[in-house]
C-alpha cells in the first residue's frame, strides 16, 4: 500500500446520514478523485450505517465498488467501544497488498489515534495531532511516512 486515505463520515441523524451528509461526502469524492488515478483502489468502512452510507457514495462517485465493511474499524467512546488500533492496523495492512490505495470511512476516535500508531508501527517517533470534521481527509502517505489533509 502507498497510501491509506481516512475519511470521516458525513452529518447524520438517528445513526443515517441526512440530505448534509450525502452533499458533504459527494464533494470529499471530488477532493479523492486525483488520488485514485491509474492504481489499485478500495473503499472500506466501519460496520455501521452512517459510515457505511458515506463509503457508499464515496463509492458511487469515485466509480469503485463494492464497499467493504468491517466491525473492527468501529470505535464510539460513549458507547464504551474504544478503537482497537493493532487489529485496525493490521486489517488496513492487509488490504494494502491488493491496493495502493485503501479508503477508509471511519468515526472520530480512529481519526485520532490510527494515524500515529501506523507511523510508529513504521519507525516514526514524531507524534502529530489528528483531527477531521465530517467530510474531511487524512491521508497517510506510507513512503515518506508523512500525513496531509486534504479539506
Amino acid at each position: 500500500m502507498k497510501k491509506l486515505a481516512l475519511v470521516r463520515y458525513g452529518e447524520h441523524e438517528a445513526g443515517h446520514l441526512t440530505e448534509e451528509g450525502i452533499r458533504t461526502m459527494v464533494l470529499t469524492a471530488e477532493l479523492l478523485l486525483p488520488l485514485i488515478q491509474d492504481q489499485p483502489v478500495c473503499v472500506i468502512s466501519a460496520e455501521v450505517p452512517r459510515a457505511i452510507e458515506s463509503a457508499e457514495v464515496l463509492s458511487r462517485h469515485l466509480n469503485i465498488s463494492p464497499v467493504q465493511t468491517f466491525s473492527e474499524l468501529y470505535a464510539a467512546e460513549e458507547d464504551g467501544r474504544l478503537p482497537n488500533l493493532s487489529l485496525a492496523a493490521k486489517l488496513i495492512n492487509s488490504l494494502g497488498k491488493k491496493y495502493d490505495l485503501v479508503i477508509a470511512v471511519v468515526s472520530r476516535e480512529y481519526i485520532e489515534t490510527l494515524p500515529n500508531h501506523i507511523l510508529k508501527s513504521l519507525g516514526t517517533k514524531e507524534i502529530t495531532e489528528t483531527h477531521l470534521n465530517r467530510g474531511e481527509i487524512l491521508i497517510l502517505d506510507y513512503n515518506t511516512k508523512k500525513i496531509k489533509y486534504l479539506r
